[in-house]
């Protein structure tokens, strides 16, 4: 068994969560939930009754112990649950992007002394509000935000903003979703295990969506994992030092797609979509991190 493959995520899974790997506060999470986790699962509104089916029966064929199991689902279930409701904020963002570009605002990427081009919406933020009807389309927003970027931010700049430490991804969990349970452990183990996904020799499996956006696809070609310094990056900057371009406009499309209608990218249904639809719990590389998160 190669190191970092997907059984080697359910081992070390396993024996971090035997060893300690759960707190006290979020030990027993299944004992409260009436129903157990098919009652939770059936308890969330977004979630239609095949859907909500799908979700129990891969639950059920995930690899582990029923007690862990639970643990697993039910912060999987608050973590989408928590993440889609930021949705909203980006929508008001890139909303208020497309508008102050409209208005003639993006050249100085601030538009009429509006913060709407300076940063993400918190989530009980609302002023960005400006369609009603759905009338504004939010992918105006990647050459707007483009041509900021291109223009008033350096390659050095650029840089700095597209490259996360591993560390940070776990506290993020931890300090804003208040998830330290089970969970916390698969997260941790698939986090290492994209960061060493070239030893795993598993190929790229990013979902294409219906209207042949391949953006998930070329942004898996392109993260990278430095363990000096950098952490997880991405190709933004060229050999030469400038900015690539077509790698800025990939992220930006990844950006968009945090605005819905998903959380994350579907691909075409197919006769065994309720057989591999969101994974078993575990690993598989990127389906393995898209699946314990989504």
């Amino acid at each position: 068994m190669p190191r970092f493959a997907d059984n080697w995520v359910v081992d070390k899974c396993m024996f971090d969560y035997v060893a300690g790997g759960v707190c006290a506060c979020c030990g027993f999470p299944h004992l409260f939930a009436p129903g157990g986790l098919e009652g939770m699962i059936n308890a969330f509104s977004d979630l239609e009754t095949d859907a909500a089916t799908m979700e129990l029966n891969a639950a059920k064929a995930s690899p582990w112990p029923p007690d862990m199991r639970d643990q697993i689902w039910s912060d999987r279930l608050l973590l989408r649950f928590k993440m889609k409701k930021e949705m909203k904020g980006y929508r008001n963002f890139l909303e208020g992007v497309v508008k102050d570009g409209n208005d003639g605002g993006d050249d100085d990427g601030g538009g009429d002394g509006d913060d709407g081009g300076s940063g993400v919406v918190d989530d009980d933020d609302q002023d960005h509000d400006v369609s009603d009807g759905g009338e504004v389309d939010i992918n105006d927003a990647i050459p707007i935000l483009e041509k900021f970027c291109m223009n008033e931010l350096s390659p050095r700049q650029i840089q700095g903003i597209f490259q996360l430490p591993r560390s940070e991804l776990t506290e993020v969990l931890n300090s804003k979703y208040k998830i330290c349970s089970a969970f916390a452990v698969v997260f941790c183990t698939v986090v290492e295990q994209v960061a060493n996904f070239k030893v795993t020799g598993y190929p790229t499996d990013a979902r294409s969506n219906s209207n042949g956006d391949n953006s998930e696809e070329i942004f898996e070609q392109n993260l990278k994992f430095k363990k000096v310094g950098r952490g997880f990056c991405v190709d933004i900057i060229t050999s030469s030092g400038t900015i690539n371009e077509k790698v800025l406009r990939m992220f930006l499309q990844r950006m968009v797609g945090l605005a819905g209608p998903t959380l994350l990218a579907r691909a075409a249904k197919s006769s065994s979509s309720s057989s591999t639809s969101e994974g078993g719990g575990g690993g598989s590389g990127g389906s393995g991190g898209g699946g314990g998160s989504s």
